[in-house]
This record gives C-alpha cells, sequence and structure tokens, in this order.
C-alpha cells in the first residue's frame, strides 16, 4: 500500500472518529433539549388553559357561598411554580419550576428555592435556557417589564433597570438583596454557544 494511499485511508478514519465523537455530544444535547421543551410547552398550556387566558376565578353572587379559591397552575407546586412573562418580547414566557439549579437539566425556567417568593423583600432569582423559547432576551431594554404570576394569580411587575454580559466567574449579582423587591434573571450568552452569562436585574414596580 503507497504512503498517498496510507494517508488516505488515515484521514478517512479519523473523519469517521470525529463524526462518532460529535455525534456522542450532540445527540445527548438534541435529547435533552427536546425533553426539556415538550416538558416547558405542556406546564404552559396547563397554567394558560385551553383558551390562552389564566385560569378564570369563578367569584359567587353575594348570600350563595364562599367565592372560589384563584388558582393558577395545574400540576405539583414545585413543578407548576410561577409564570414568568416578558410582555415587550412577543410570545416570550414560561412556567418556572421551583427548586435548584439542577432542574434546569428538565425545564428552561427555575426559580431558584432558596430565594425569596414572587413579590418578596429580598432578590427573586430566575435562571433560564435562552434556546429555543427566550432568544430575545438580548432584546430587553431598561424599563421593560418582567411580570411573575403565582398559583394565587397575583401578579407582580418588576422593571429592568440594569443589564450585564459577564463571564461566569464574575456573576455576583445572584447574592441576597436585603431592604429591596428585585429580580435577577440569569441565562446563557451568545446564543447556542453559552460561553458568558446575561444577568437582568429588574425592580418591583406593581402588585
Amino acid at each position: 500500500m503507497s504512503i498517498a494511499l496510507r494517508l488516505r485511508l488515515l484521514a478517512a478514519l479519523l473523519g469517521l472518529a470525529l463524526v462518532a465523537v460529535g455525534a456522542g455530544l450532540l445527540v445527548p444535547a438534541v435529547l435533552g433539549l427536546g425533553h426539556r421543551s415538550l416538558a416547558d410547552r405542556r406546564a404552559l398550556q396547563g397554567w394558560l388553559g385551553p383558551r390562552g387566558a389564566i385560569t378564570q376565578v369563578v367569584v359567587a353572587p353575594p348570600g350563595s357561598g364562599p367565592a372560589t379559591v384563584p388558582a393558577c397552575g395545574t400540576g405539583p407546586a414545585g413543578a407548576d411554580y410561577a409564570l414568568v412573562q416578558f410582555p415587550s418580547l412577543p410570545a416570550t414566557e414560561g412556567v418556572a419550576a421551583n427548586g435548584t439549579w439542577s432542574l434546569l437539566t428538565q425545564r428552561s425556567v427555575v426559580h431558584w428555592g432558596g430565594s425569596p417568593a414572587p413579590g418578596g423583600v429580598g432578590n427573586v432569582l430566575i435562571a433560564l435556557h435562552r434556546e429555543p423559547n427566550f432568544e430575545n432576551l438580548g432584546r430587553l431594554r431598561r424599563g421593560a417589564p418582567i411580570v411573575l404570576v403565582n398559583r394565587a394569580c397575583r401578579r407582580f411587575t418588576y422593571r429592568v433597570t440594569r443589564t450585564w454580559v459577564l463571564d461566569p466567574a464574575q456573576v455576583t449579582q445572584l447574592a441576597p438583596v436585603s431592604g429591596a423587591r428585585v429580580l435577577t434573571v440569569i441565562t446563557c450568552t451568545p446564543l447556542w454557544i453559552d460561553t458568558q452569562r446575561l444577568v437582568i436585574r429588574a425592580t418591583l414596580t406593581a402588585t
């Protein structure tokens, strides 16, 4: 076998090996993305209802008994913790699970369970995957609203005060905050590369 033929064979084998390694890395990522997207879609459809509106509260007429207790979300409290909406970005919303960041392998939006509930005093922490449902977050500007809806159907409107693009080791905005009602949203950037973090800070303006 000539040297040239041997080199071509070696190059072909090396190419096949690289394709196999790439497939081994890509397939789990694609499957994980599909699993998260399905769970996100089901949670959002369950929260918004078949008509695309938050579950309506039935108020009983006077003298006919107690009014129906407001209720949003249809799944377990930890899985359907809060609705997160970005009204200035069309069709950019999702239902947050509640717990640790490890839940980001199952859902695209997670509320850190050790941080305050929506509207609470302190630093409400939410992390999310930008791909594929929150890609527009890079367009968020100062003053843009972020709305959180809890399971009692209470709406809390925050307004963006600042955004940062930081290296992962430089993110300090997740620390507790005292004496204020703020929201911090953290996600990855650039899209599909995810080497840095996009951090969004917002302040509660309406309940």
